[in-house]
């Protein structure tokens, strides 16, 4: 009798996993034959706050043009796919179904791929089976609504700071876009954080305090992470500038400081908070990048909250990539003549790899100034220049004109999205010092027109002496 009946429980916990299962799935389908036999990558953001990717699943469209796949998803989510120059997004639901309209085909152009810094057009992406009461439908006719609002009425909350005025338009936002969904309701609520930031005169308790203090850090969704930047921009000098720690800096000193104001009273919000100074702290250089990946380090490890851990950790791998004293990210490029050259072609000497544009002003003097640290120290560093034009003939054609006089090498990046991301390279130009033994000696390095003579003799100063400290033991 009890094995017939743990036998029953059995089967009956084995169907109720599985129909849960099923009801947390996802399905995506439609017709697109402009996109026959392509496959459509979808990806969300891992964390927002330094917008890292990760893949969530991708559409096969077969030769007629069809698709449907499913997938399972824990919570909604916000997922987009780069097609071609548009960046194609939508909001989707556990145990939803969505018959999707992909847009227009249209191609990226030559100069658009070869350009590192190509944003991509945001457009929804259509949902054929959902009406006006979707969420997407919802948040994409609220979030026209809100910024013809914003736009409308911006500058006079911000030379006011009529808080009268600004919840008048949030009444009339409400009375339009009455909430009957709970993702919903949290997309407006931190979107009128930003009307409470312009019209707000005290940001700890016109804002934090009624927008964010009571609420769960909301992982996956952009409206808060766009409202939590935008309040918490520049926070970590009123951190530090509060605090002065006598001792060791660690992830708990810095956690339990934010949570020693009432304000930072929920865990999960007073780590997002803790997080974000330290990665603020690192990218205002309030913090070395030893003690930005320490602390970070100490975060993913010892965090109680499951995505902060996570995210940490996302952070302390980016940051880490570029860490002085590490192998320097390996490339194998061409160069202007046909031929290619990798990093590991360099090693022996000091390499002083930059990141240049030929019709950027800065870059274009800085250039003049490379021909005389060249013409300096050519027996000892090599100078690496990265071209990172969007067009290859047009910096061919730029350094054919001057081979007589830039005499060092000339490397294009050709479209490795990962030389890029490995390297940071978010605007030029940008420098790095790499030793002979090709770690990374300075991240980032100073810039020709910053003293670097100086400082590249003190560090082949150094290395020398270690070399030899080497040899004599």
């Amino acid at each position: 009798m009890c094995k017939k009946l743990l036998f029953h429980f059995i089967a009956l916990s084995l169907l109720t996993t599985a129909i849960n299962a099923q009801n947390r799935s996802v399905r995506i389908y439609g017709s697109a034959p402009e996109y026959r036999n392509y496959a459509i990558v979808f990806r969300c953001y891992q964390n927002f706050i330094n917008y890292q990717q990760e893949e969530l699943f991708t559409i096969e469209v077969d030769d007629n043009g069809a698709f449907d796949f499913s997938f399972p998803l824990e919570e909604t989510t916000y997922a987009f796919a780069d097609i071609g120059r548009f960046r194609g997004f939508m909001y989707l639901t556990p145990g939803q179904e969505y018959h999707i309209k992909l847009p227009p085909f249209s191609p990226l152009s030559q100069a658009q791929k070869l350009n590192p810094f190509f944003k991509h057009e945001q457009v929804v992406i259509g949902i054929l089976n959902e009406n006006s009461n979707g969420l997407n439908a919802k948040i994409r006719d609220f979030d026209q609504a809100f910024n013809t609002k914003l736009n409308e009425y911006a500058v006079k909350l911000l030379t006011t700071k009529n808080k009268s005025l600004a919840q008048d338009v949030i009444d009339s936002l409400e009375t339009d876009f009455p909430s009957d969904n709970d993702f919903f309701r949290e997309h407006k609520h931190f979107r009128y954080a930003r009307l409470a930031m312009l019209a707000g005169r005290n940001k700890e308790q016109d804002v934090i305090k009624k927008y964010f203090s009571d609420k769960p850090v909301q992982f996956n969704m952009p409206a808060y992470w766009t409202s939590f930047k935008e309040v918490f921009n520049g926070y970590c000098h009123t951190f530090f500038g509060e605090y002065h720690f006598q001792s060791a800096l660690s992830y708990p000193t810095v956690r339990d400081s934010v949570r020693s104001r009432d304000i930072f009273h929920r865990p999960d919000f007073s780590e997002a908070v803790a997080l974000w100074i330290i990665y603020e702290s690192y990218h205002e250089k309030i913090l070395s990048q030893k003690v930005a990946l320490h602390l970070l380090k100490q975060c993913a490890d010892n965090s109680g909250q499951k995505r902060i851990s996570k995210t940490a950790a996302a952070l302390h791998d980016r940051i880490g990539i570029l860490m002085e004293g590490k192998d320097a990210p390996a490339f194998s490029l061409p160069d202007f003549s046909g031929g290619e050259k990798s990093l590991k072609d360099f090693e022996g000497k000091f390499v002083y790899l930059n990141f240049l544009h030929t019709e950027n002003y800065a870059c274009r003097k800085d250039l003049k100034l490379l021909e005389k640290i060249h013409d300096d120290f050519q027996p000892d560093l090599h100078i690496v220049t990265v071209i990172v034009n969007e067009d290859f003939d047009q910096a061919k054609q730029f350094l054919q004109a001057t081979e007589n006089t830039f005499k060092w090498h000339f490397l294009y990046f050709a479209m490795q999205g990962n030389l890029i991301n490995n390297y940071n390279v978010q605007a030029v130009p940008l420098y790095y010092l790499i030793d002979p033994n090709g770690k990374l000696v300075m991240v980032p390095a100073p810039a020709p027109g910053e003293n670097f003579q100086d400082v590249f003799i003190e560090q082949f100063k150094k290395f020398r002496r270690e070399v030899l400290r080497k040899n004599s033991r």
